[in-house]
């Protein structure tokens, strides 16, 4: 692999934590942000959750009567008052538990204050942050990475001269009023334990190692940051963002080296979740781990491997591989080529499932799995009208399906509570989630989200292109199947027939968006176009894996009576796509989700070929919500609209997309701010001066880039679909397909050169080059003779193993 592609770097170090580099095993993730002189590694653990907050009984059903009679006859404002009495106004509540840091690693190196040649970088291919500069005639170097195979992070310290390295390492925790944290430390070893109120118990135990040197005491008892401790939250809403500042080398607790050649650091954390002493825990997994670094590096750059080498892509040469800060102005090739290796390596790295005897691991939240806030924004949580689903949908793509178990697990612990909610709320069967949700319980529902059924109708939709992508039998059957029944079994008891006779839900819920009322605003509407294309496909699929198993023979006639009776969304006289059922009018035609497109992206229900009226529609609405320049939107939603770009064959556009983001979310080090810190605030800029990293919309680009290249709808393989002028030669390989291919695609002067075609499971493939008149060969690997030869869309047998290769004729 051309190493510049996998790397970004900077030749400064950073203060602040949203510009770091981020590492992590799934489990344990730390952000490093490469001082020097006073150097942080900001620690989590992914099932760090607080647990103040219970699930509250809604106390809404004995209303629901009447609410649908005042929705019925339209009388929006009527029904949101009568709604209020028991369901609470949005942003007005607590809504989920926080997902919380560990603590912060600081190393304190005791050299000059005058640096030279210093380097920070991140090696996606390795999985290592590398930190380097030069002190007085010696250069000095740490690495760091974090180990799914031996459970901890690893910190290397070397110089180029022996006895250079002294210093101290310490372990802290920020400010926090809700949590007790106390430390010890010895020769060798740091300890850190924290315990919130509520009881949640956690701890970091450092072990250091030097090669050279001894290693003497530092502080043994704990010493809290300087400062007052902020007040308890007053206002359960207002988020609680860090001050970017130094950690001072006196606080914590520390242990120090000194004159020592080499100096290895090796990181355990725990929760209660692992042993109910997390402290022993960790001792006894740093004790099972061996002191070799070059074996401990070699095997944890072997395990990485495995997930990113699956998938590379080579839009340039390389060959300069500016600093990531140089990158982002020139929005060229490179800078995607990055993205699209870093949303891989977000993913890979905060999303792997925990080793077998270890606790569930958590899916991706918010952030993936890095925070540094006591109460970060949004709590950190999952959101399931479009975040949490965008960090899935992209993977299956790019041959990372192993990521998918968490959220299934994840899923299987909230079904009670899902029971509970939709009988509590609706008086309903089945399951029910709310919009938004914490690792060990459902959210609170508010005015905003009250009516919305289709948060697990949308996990169930990536789940389902889990099964298209693996064909795991045993997981559609056990798995997959039984949740979709239990979300048709709520769906089914929230239909009610209108006055045309259609079934619809009442209230209706296009999440997030709101519709224009007499008296001013609201969320309940009739039923909105997201919730009709999810209700069909939860029942279509039902269908299907119940014909393929041959269970539930007696409920598919009335399964096939919901897909008769549920209405397709409307279009409106001006061959606009409706966001609604009726004609509301929205509260803001740009805002940043894009709920009703749902079945054309991520869905497939609509296409250009099969569903050209709808298509059509799709793309007048596109039109429509990016008529305000961006000026309400978000990173996500215009990662979003590269991916229907490319699902338009519209390259240039996805391409504009994608620059648009660099040019208002991109921070230094590649990560995206979902919304504008900047003084010009040309976007959605909630929280001025203040970037908010979140993970869906970077792993979002490795959707939007991959269908720029190839794309599978409904079974046809097209390639090269909405490839960019401004990309006229790459490479792309590894890339998976739904009916089991893995295809390699090279192109010049935008151009197909040859594509290979690898059949997994001996499927027939259906294949298209979006280049009119340009027929081509197919032939299998080794022989000389074609399979098929011809222009447009070629169908041809495969056998299992088989690689075919795809040459332009002529």
């Amino acid at each position: 692999m051309t190493p510049g592609r996998h790397c970004i770097w900077s030749a400064s170090p950073t203060t602040e934590w949203n510009e770091g580099y981020p590492i992590g095993n799934g489990r344990l993730g730390a952000m490093i942000l490469g001082d020097p002189l006073a150097e942080r590694v900001a620690l989590n653990h992914d099932r760090l959750w607080r647990r103040f907050w219970n699930y509250q009984p809604p106390d809404t059903l004995k209303d629901l009567p009447e609410l649908r009679r005042l929705y019925r006859q339209g009388r929006w404002d009527e029904a949101l008052e009568l709604l209020h009495r028991t369901i609470p106004v949005s942003g007005r509540t607590l809504y989920v538990n926080p997902f919380v840091p560990v603590g912060d690693l600081c190393i304190f190196p005791a050299h000059n204050e005058t640096i030279e040649n210093y380097r920070r970088r991140l090696d996606m291919d390795t999985g290592i942050v590398t930190v380097s500069y030069r002190v007085d005639g010696v250069d000095f170097r740490r690495e760091y990475f974090s180990s799914w195979p031996a459970g901890v992070m690893a910190v290397r310290l070397s110089a180029s001269r022996e006895a250079s390295l002294s210093g101290e390492v310490s372990l802290s925790r920020l400010l926090d009023p809700d949590c007790v944290v106390t430390g010890s430390a010895q020769p060798g070893e740091v300890v850190l334990e924290g315990r919130f109120e509520e009881g949640v118990r956690f701890a970091a135990v450092v072990k250091v190692h030097s090669r050279g040197g001894c290693l003497t005491e530092g502080r043994r008892e704990y010493v809290p940051l300087p400062g007052d401790i902020p007040p308890k939250d007053e206002n359960v809403i207002t988020f609680a963002f860090r001050k970017e500042e130094v950690i001072p080398g006196n606080v914590g607790v520390s242990t120090c080296y000194e004159s020592a050649d080499e100096v290895l650091l090796l990181v355990a954390v725990a929760t209660e979740d692992e042993s109910a002493d997390p402290v022993c825990w960790c001792r006894e997994k740093l004790a099972a781990v061996p002191t070799n670094f070059e074996a401990l590096r070699a095997e944890h750059v072997e395990d990485h491997q495995r997930f990113y080498r699956r998938v590379s892509l080579s839009l340039t040469n390389a060959s300069k591989n500016p600093p990531a800060e140089e990158l982002i102005p020139r929005c060229s090739a490179e800078l995607y080529e990055k993205q699209f290796n870093l949303g891989r390596y977000l993913a890979i790295t905060s999303g792997r499932p925990a080793p077998a005897g270890e606790p569930a691991g958590a899916p991706i939240n918010l952030q993936g799995l890095w925070n540094q806030d006591r109460r970060p924004a949004w709590d950190c949580d999952y959101h399931l009208d479009l975040n949490l689903q965008m960090c899935y949908w992209p993977l299956p793509m790019v041959n990372l399906p192993e990521l998918t178990a968490p959220v299934m697990d994840w899923l299987d612990s909230l079904l009670p509570r899902a029971r509970q909610l939709a009988k509590d709320l609706f008086g309903a069967r089945g399951i029910l989630l709310s919009g938004s949700c914490d690792l060990r319980d459902l959210g609170t529902i508010d005015d905003l989200g009250f009516g919305w059924p289709g948060a697990a109708a949308w996990v169930a939709q990536f789940l389902w292109h889990h099964w298209e992508y693996t064909r795991d039998e045993a997981f559609l059957r056990d798995r997959l199947y039984p949740l979709l029944r239990e979300i048709a079994l709520f769906l089914k008891d929230m239909l009610i027939e209108d006055r045309q006779g259609r079934w619809v839900f009442l209230p209706g819920i296009s999440p997030e968006m709101r519709i224009k009322t007499p008296k001013g605003i609201s969320s309940q509407a009739t039923m909105s176009s997201m919730d009709m294309e999810l209700t069909r496909e939860v029942f279509s699929r039902l269908l299907e894996a119940s014909e393929r198993f041959g269970i539930d023979a007696d409920q598919r006639d009335g399964w096939r009576e919901i897909l008769h009776r549920v209405p397709l969304p409307t279009i409106d006289e001006n061959g606009v796509l409706q966001e609604w059922l009726e004609p509301h009018e929205p509260d803001d035609i740009g805002h940043r989700h894009r709920s009703p497109f749902v079945g054309f992206s991520p869905g497939d229900r609509v296409t250009r070929e099969e569903t050209p009226e709808y298509a059509a529609a799709t793309r007048k609405l596109l039109a429509v919500r990016q008529s305000t320049g961006g000026k309400t939107s978000s990173a996500f939603a215009m990662i979003l609209d590269a991916q229907m770009h490319a699902r338009f064959f519209e390259g240039d556009a996805a391409l504009a997309c994608l620059d648009f983001v660099a040019e208002n979310w991109m921070m230094c080090n590649l990560l995206l701010s979902h919304i504008d810190w900047r003084p010009e605030r040309k976007t959605l800029s909630w929280f001025p001066g203040q970037k908010i990293f979140q993970i869906e919309a970077c792993i979002g680009v490795v959707a939007a880039v991959s269908e720029m290249l190839l794309q599978d709808r409904r079974g046809l393989i097209t390639l090269l679909p909405a490839l960019p002028g401004a990309w006229p030669d790459g490479t792309v390989t590894g890339l998976r397909t739904r009916g089991g291919f893995e295809v390699d695609v090279t192109w010049k002067n935008g151009s197909l050169q040859e594509a290979r075609i690898t059949s997994i499971r001996g499927e027939t493939c259906r294949l298209r080059l979006m280049e009119k008149g340009f027929p081509i060969t197919i032939h299998t690997e080794g022989r000389n003779s074609a399979v098929v030869q011809g222009e447009g869309i070629l169908e041809f047998p495969t056998q299992a193993g088989e690689t075919y290769i795809i040459h332009p004729r002529g």
